[in-house]
């Protein structure tokens, strides 16, 4: 199983949801999923995303996604709460 947490416009993938309480998929894990296999599955194009981590560190496109992961998923249009920081795994800028 894999926990996906969902920010910004990206909760929009679970009906129902709100800003006002956490959004979270839980999806099987597939064996030697790459991180932008995940993002395809849920339905997404890379440039819809923006940060994203993987057990707390900066998710790459190649990065394995293994059962038990925790997935942070923020759309393109947020950013790291470090004064602005832009750190992007993908090379889309918007």
């Amino acid at each position: 199983m894999i926990e996906i947490h969902l920010y910004g416009l990206l909760r929009e993938i679970v009906p129902g949801s709100t800003a006002s309480e956490d959004t979270i998929l839980k999806i099987e894990s597939r064996e030697n999923e790459e991180f932008h296999q995940l993002v395809r599955r849920l339905g997404l194009d890379t440039s819809d995303i923006g940060d994203c981590f993987i057990n707390g560190k900066l998710a790459h496109k190649s990065d394995s996604v293994k059962t038990g992961a925790r997935v942070g998923l923020f759309p393109f249009n947020m950013r790291l709460i470090d004064g602005g920081m832009e750190l992007k795994y993908s090379p889309h800028k918007r």
